[in-house]
């Protein structure tokens, strides 16, 4: 019974492996040099795979276990130092992961879990000094993080939340002093920001309002008052104008204009205490005319219309309260009427009236 047993495993083991297809699958670069090389075992890659730079050097290597990368791989310069080395485990990189200079010495380790950043990531200076540790979290910046000027001392202070700046950020002097101290509130400025002269007394205050400065005051180097800033102008990356902003005591006040990225007016608003007042004017890119409302204290009153892309107009609206009330036009988009509806707060009231392109009513 034992010997039939042990046949009908042979015969087994024998069958599964007879099903088994290992192959070895090779890609060249035009020239013929050898681009990459890798084991696989039924369609998967099953044990080594690399990658070569075309002039044949080693340039990535790999080890897969059923088509998941497994342990060490180790990336190459085409000299042939070593440039990275990651540690999978299943398919996901789990422990230190390395990357160097091309002399050799280490520029940056990070701890993985789980195929994310976890614990501290340090990079470092060509010549070996600590450039800068940063603090992660699930993949996430997550409690202080610092930056090193050469000589050891901290360049940079930053505190991370879940990713996102919170708390005081400061930048020093290479001697130690404090050069800057700013406020973060959900990743933007917001507070009181100080800049500092090299001998540590205030040059400048700034007052932030959920990223927005609203107000600087100025100082000279031996502490005399200077100036209140609270008219601001900000620009695109590309160096073209933003917006431009007005602030008295830390609320929008007057005209505030923005800008599209061409150049062009995009609103202009008018403001008082904070809330938009008067007549604001709303364009297309381009400078035509898109809306023309009024507001009294944050909310719409009074006549409201609205044009379309090619500066015909297509709505007139009456606001009380914030709500529609009175005549409301509408117009076709060739410039015709279209409806008159009459409304009281908010809701029809009274005789509404359509009509045809044409002029007859429906």
């Amino acid at each position: 019974m034992k010997i039939k047993a042990i046949i009908i495993l042979i015969v087994i083991s024998t069958l599964a492996f007879a099903q088994s297809k290992t192959e070895v699958k090779n890609t060249y670069y035009r020239n013929g040099k050898l681009k990459s090389t890798g084991q696989y075992v039924n369609g998967k890659l099953n044990g080594f795979y690399r990658e070569y730079y075309e002039d044949g050097s080693l340039w990535k290597e790999w080890n897969f276990v059923n088509g998941l990368e497994e342990g060490i791989s180790t990336w190459y310069f085409p000299t042939g130092t070593v440039s990275m080395i990651w540690n999978y485990v299943h398919g996901k990189i789990e422990g230190t992961a390395k990357w160097f200079y091309q002399d050799g010495n280490i520029w940056a380790e990070a701890n993985y879990k789980n195929n994310v950043r976890e614990g501290f990531t340090t990079v470092y200076y060509p010549t070996g000094e600590i450039q800068g540790i940063w603090s992660y979290k699930n993949g996430k910046l997550n409690g202080v993080s610092k930056i090193y000027f050469k000589n050891g001392n901290v360049e940079v202070e930053k505190n991370y939340v879940d990713g996102k700046l919170e708390g005081i950020s400061k930048v020093y002097y290479d001697f130690g002093q404090v050069a800057l101290e700013a406020n973060y509130k959900n990743d933007v400025l917001d507070g009181i920001s100080y800049l500092y002269y090299q001998d540590g007394s205030i040059k400048v205050i700034d007052t932030y309002n959920q990223g927005q400065i609203v107000k600087r005051i100025r100082y000279d180097e031996v502490g005399n008052f200077d100036k209140v800033e609270e008219s601001f102008t900000n620009y695109y990356d590309e160096g073209t104008i933003r917006s431009k902003l007005h602030f008295k005591e830390g609320m929008k006040e007057g005209i505030i204009i923005n800008y599209y990225k061409s150049g062009y007016a995009k609103e202009i608003l008018n403001y008082h205490f904070d809330r938009l007042d008067s007549t604001c004017v709303y364009y297309y890119d381009g400078g035509l005319l898109a809306r023309k409302t009024d507001y009294v204290m944050g909310i719409k009153e009074g006549e409201e219309k609205i044009y379309n892309t090619k500066g015909i107009l297509i709505e007139e609206n009456n606001y009380l309260n914030g709500n529609l009330d009175g005549i409301v036009k509408k117009y076709y988009s060739t410039g015709e009427l279209k409806s008159i509806l009459n409304y009281r707060n908010a809701k029809y009231d009274g005789v509404q009236k359509h009509y045809y392109k044409n002029g007859n009513i429906m």
